[in-house]
């Protein structure tokens, strides 16, 4: 039984969502998956099902670095600002809270904790940085098997639906450069910690028993922002505001124990990211700077599933981008610009009480 927990630690890994491709330039300024901040499924589940009244409590960590400038699928680092890359660092921690009202429903609620960099050429030919740190939007979120767990121990089907909170700030104050002058304005939305919106998350996965030692495993999310823009101009002289764009994310692969004994599993799953260009509810996708993009990523990973507790670790490393033209880029005829990491760092530490 050892093997399917350490399995299962894998395969019920969802994608971290909350995450946005946003701009910095007009022309051509970064996008990025950039916000972790939805309920956590990184693979540290540690069991498939949760006993009724039980809590899970969950870290979990994301480390992106982009210095890559795509325009479409071409890496076009000569095209972006002052001829070089920008640069985006974040590192995200989120404290996850999962209590199950019995075995088939359970909510949980989730904080994320950001800190990040930019740094790009600026209209005064030097390189300037800017940062942000801070509490990110907070999500609440009712998740439930669609099966009796009881009869279906080597499959089932989850659905989940909850709420993201705009508690994140989106307005942390830097400096914005111009040719002959610096002003204080809010940070490149990139970094900030929060979109400004609220949003609607709607998440499913499944997963089912191949083999004693093999699982396959499938989740998807979407996040739906109603809001069409955030209050925030895109530069102090623009008239355009930033977008609060949906957000999607998909996995799909498998998991196969190492070592029974010592609960060690490994897993290799394709991932999805993105941004829609057209979003479900709120419009604002003619008007808003908005960078529609999706990233597929090759994603192997570890789980060591000890007693309650389960570490996990997968690296998704990056094998397709194509960064499309949002409506107004292409109203506009403005070339879509965008930064992407080559690959992320996914971490997270989970224990059950």
């Amino acid at each position: 039984m050892k093997h399917h927990v350490s399995m299962l630690a894998l395969a019920l890994s969802a994608s971290a969502l909350g995450t946005a491709f946003t701009p910095a330039s007009a022309a051509a300024q970064g996008c990025e998956p950039i916000r972790f901040s939805t309920p956590v499924n990184l693979g540290a589940e540690g069991q498939a099902y949760q006993r009724a009244h039980e809590w899970q409590l969950t870290l979990a960590y994301r480390h992106l670095k982009s210095n890559q400038w795509f325009v479409g699928s071409e890496d076009k680092s000569a095209l972006a600002p002052g001829g070089e890359s920008p640069v985006f660092r974040i590192r995200t921690l989120v404290a996850d809270v999962a209590y199950s009202i019995d075995e088939r429903f359970r909510v949980r609620l989730s904080v994320p904790v950001s800190t990040a960099s930019f740094s790009r050429i600026w209209p005064d030919k030097l390189r300037h940085e800017q940062s942000a740190t801070g509490i990110g939007d907070v999500s609440l979120a009712g998740e439930g098997w669609i099966l009796t767990p009881r009869t279906h121990a080597s499959g089932n089907i989850g659905v989940g639906l909850g709420v993201k909170t705009p508690t994140g700030s989106h307005t942390i104050s830097s400096r914005f450069y111009t040719a002959n002058s610096v002003v204080d304005y809010p940070a490149d939305q990139t970094i900030q910690p929060g979109d400004g919106g609220w949003a609607i998350l709607s998440q499913l996965q499944a997963f089912r028993q191949i083999t004693d030692r093999a699982v396959a495993f499938a989740s998807g999310s979407y996040m739906v922002s109603p809001k069409a823009r955030s209050d925030v101009l895109f530069t102090p002289t623009s008239k355009t505001y930033w977008s609060v764009p949906d957000v999607y994310s998909a996995r799909l692969g498998g998991a196969f124990t190492l070592m029974p004994d010592r609960g060690l599993a490994m897993s290799l799953a394709g991932r999805l990211d993105g941004i829609p260009v057209h979003d479900l509810l709120g419009g604002g996708d003619e008007s808003t700077i908005k960078r529609t993009a999706y990233v597929v990523f090759a994603e192997p990973g570890l789980s060591l599933a000890r007693g309650k507790d389960t570490f996990t670790l997968s690296v998704p490393y990056r094998m397709r981008v194509n960064r499309q033209k949002s409506l107004l880029e292409q109203s506009t005829n403005t070339l879509n610009g965008g930064g992407f990491a080559k690959y992320l760092v996914f971490a997270s530490y989970s224990r059950r009480i």
